[in-house]
């Protein structure tokens, strides 16, 4: 059961009934996808459920209040959830709602503000998975080794909190090398791509232009983040165009207050005020043969429109 996969169900369902209270056309695309999320939702309490319902619902209204094309009636509007697979392609969206060529999507986030948790393991080329660039066959031979060593574990059923017990530290024998390997890497790609920030972070914030929303429940609020980054949200103004990146500044180990340098933490920024934490890390007890990034934005253009609502 997924809470965030339940608000995916409620932001479908609350453009769906807002649009047939309205007497408008409007379908709900009825697949694997929309009854995963469904199930999801039908798991919770009645408490929970309200609670999704309304911060949805707050930030639905917002959007038809910034999309013409949502007040216009008069064409179906079609709405379906995005498959898992669109992130792997640097399409954040989870619900997609579509009037014959015109298309807008949501991204849905409960209680975090990731942009992404994309991984590293020795098959994944995130080079060319991130911007369509390659890495090099120095990145392999240098991550190899530590990956191997993580499928010897693995395969002998270790946890992670066990591997003192062998003499491999988590954060000296994995996160560090691979790191320092990851941005060896990284910086050898900037030198031959001129465009790789760009890349970079159309493949973290999306390319697909989309509102993300952000249920706080805590604190009762919904945040509605417009990423306009091609300008394809409120055709008409109503939504303020936001640059991408076209160059970094830097690409270093996150300091922590102390003083001292993080051991599983990059700071990569950029111009046009993006910057984001990229914190490797893994969520399992096991040990893993892949890592995962979470990917945090720690500043964004003053250009990208924020609303917050209480619901």
């Amino acid at each position: 059961m997924s809470t965030g996969k339940a608000f995916e169900y409620a932001t479908a369902m609350s453009f769906y009934i807002h649009v047939n209270h309205q007497g408008g056309q409007v379908q709900i695309v009825n697949d694997i996808y929309f009854q995963n999320v469904k199930s999801s939702f039908d798991a919770l309490g009645v408490n929970d459920k309200n609670n999704l319902m309304s911060a949805a619902m707050s930030a639905a209204l917002e959007v038809f209040n910034l999309e013409k094309n949502l007040q216009d009636m008069t064409n179906n509007l079609i709405i379906r959830i995005a498959p898992d697979s669109y992130g792997e392609i640097g399409d954040v969206r989870d619900v997609i709602l579509t009037k014959d060529d015109w298309e807008i999507g949501i991204s849905c986030k409960h209680n975090h503000q990731a942009l992404k948790h994309q991984r590293l393991s020795n098959r994944i080329d995130f080079g060319n998975e991130w911007a369509g660039y390659p890495v090099s066959q120095n990145y392999w031979q240098n991550v190899q080794p530590i990956f191997q060593m993580l499928q010897t574990y693995r395969n002998g059923g270790v946890n992670w909190r066990d591997l003192p017990n062998y003499g491999i530290s988590k954060e000296q024998d994995v996160y560090i090398p691979l790191l320092n390997t990851f941005l060896n890497e990284f910086n050898q790609l900037d030198e031959e791509h001129s465009d790789l920030a760009t890349r970079f972070m159309e493949y973290l914030a999306g390319r697909k232009d989309f509102y993300k929303f952000v249920m706080d429940r805590n604190h009762r609020v919904v945040t509605i983040y417009c990423y306009n980054l091609h300008g394809d949200l409120g055709i008409g103004g109503a939504v303020p165009f936001v640059p991408l990146p076209t160059n970094f500044i830097s690409k270093s180990w996150k300091v922590n207050i102390n003083g001292s340098q993080s051991t599983n933490t990059l700071i990569i920024e950029m111009n046009h005020n993006w910057t984001v934490g990229l914190r490797l890390h893994s969520a399992a007890s096991l040990v893993e043969t892949s890592l995962k990034f979470d990917s945090q934005p720690i500043q964004i253009p003053n250009s990208l429109l924020t609303i917050q609502i209480p619901y």
